[in-house]
């Protein structure tokens, strides 16, 4: 099971605050079907920072290889990754090793009947209300947990363009 109440917090605080000219690592977390990926897309656009669409499979050295391959002086964004304790703590350090600040942490809340219809012949009902599942008792977890974790929700059944356009100004405000 993804233990995001680990991940997060470790990201959350691992490092100093997010400030103009010090780059972006922006890490986008969800439910299947979110929009995690078409974010990623349009935010790479916008700050011109390379996007590493990862997995739960991806080990540490796979991580760093891919990292080697990106331009990240600027930052990076994430999709999909990390996705358990050691991956989280293993990016914190990467992330102090490159002198960049705390991940900017972004939560697409979408509803379980709009990932659903989203889903829909993508994954299997039984894979899907698992994920689900899964998803739900973890951001539970944090939310009852650590309550200070520097996480922003935004709502994703909004066009693409708009939620785009709303992270856009949570990064902004953030790194003011």
């Amino acid at each position: 099971m993804i233990r995001l109440w680990c991940l997060l917090l470790i990201l959350a605080m691992s490092g100093q605050a997010q400030s103009p000219g010090k780059g972006l690592v922006l890490v986008l977390i969800g439910p299947p079907g979110s929009g995690k990926t078409t974010q990623a897309e349009f935010l790479t656009k916008k700050f011109h920072i390379s996007v590493l669409a990862a997995g739960s499979w991806m080990s540490d050295e796979q991580f760093d290889a891919r990292l080697k391959i990106l331009n990240t002086g600027k930052g990076f964004i994430i999709d999909g990754y990390p996705a358990t304790h050691a991956q989280a703590q293993h990016l914190a350090a990467v992330v102090k090793g490159l002198n960049l600040p705390a991940p900017v942490i972004i939560q697409l809340d979408v509803p379980d009947d709009v990932v659903r219809q989203r889903m829909t012949g993508k994954e299997k009902p039984e894979v899907l209300e698992k994920r689900l599942s899964d998803y739900h008792k973890e951001m539970d977890l944090i939310r009852a947990y650590y309550p200070q974790a520097d996480i922003w929700s935004v709502i994703g059944t909004r066009s693409p363009q708009e939620v785009s356009k709303t992270i856009e100004m949570l990064i902004q405000d953030r790194r003011q």
